[in-house]
């Protein structure tokens, strides 16, 4: 479990060149940006490359706000692309979300992060 004044965990595997992210709450800017930095620190640390894996578990948020995406967006075009991102999520809003900004073909919606890590590391 996240640390309560952390909105997420990221999690490197190395060995299946995989990348676990959960999310719990909505991010502030503030959050964004330390995000962004961890994002990107871990990236170099685990030596990722193009072609890894992403699991993203979002299942215990809601919807992120506008000002949030807009600076998600910003930091996510500085990481290599993934082979599979699978994402795990409930929330009505929160899939609209991920269905309009996450257009990628290689990107699956899921309601279980069990059948999303199933599918990303088939």
């Amino acid at each position: 479990m996240a640390d309560v004044s952390t909105p997420y965990d990221l999690d490197f595997d190395r060995a299946a060149h995989l990348l676990v992210v959960r999310w719990y709450r909505m991010f502030s800017p503030g959050d964004v940006e330390t995000y962004g930095q961890e994002y990107t620190r871990g990236f170099v640390a685990a030596q990722f490359r193009s072609g890894y894996r992403l699991l993203m578990d979002m299942t215990p948020c809601d919807a992120q706000p506008q000002e949030s995406l807009a600076l998600f967006a910003a930091h996510m075009k500085k990481i290599p692309k993934a082979s599979r991102i699978g994402v795990a999520a409930t929330a009505p809003l929160l899939r609209g979300q991920v269905r309009r900004i996450m257009t990628q073909p290689y990107m699956r919606l899921f309601e279980s992060p069990v059948d999303a890590r199933t599918w990303v590391t088939a």
